[in-house]
């Protein structure tokens, strides 16, 4: 297992091998997610961020991921001071 972290403020990012993640405001609270459309994996990074719905719209196909979707793409983190830190299992 390996530890990454990543700035506590919406918006975020970090990768890490293959994957990407994302820390966005859910009611009130920051959340690191999976960076992965629920359709066909696109980056929701580059996608649009609805304040009023709290939820993103996929560059790719326009498809919104509703705070719900998100929910489903939740990473577990800890918040220490500025940064948050998710832990990343090895592969294989």
């Amino acid at each position: 297992m390996r530890v990454v972290e990543l700035p506590a403020r919406h918006w975020a990012q970090v990768r890490t091998g293959d994957e990407r993640y994302l820390c966005v405001r859910q009611g009130g609270v920051l959340t690191v997610i999976l960076d992965r459309c629920k359709h066909r994996g696109g980056p929701l990074s580059k996608g649009t961020w609805d304040e009023k719905t709290e939820s993103i719209t996929c560059p790719w196909h326009e498809l919104i991921n509703s705070p719900r979707d998100l929910c489903r793409r939740k990473v577990p983190s800890v918040r220490v001071g500025n940064v948050l830190r998710i832990v990343i299992p090895d592969e294989g």
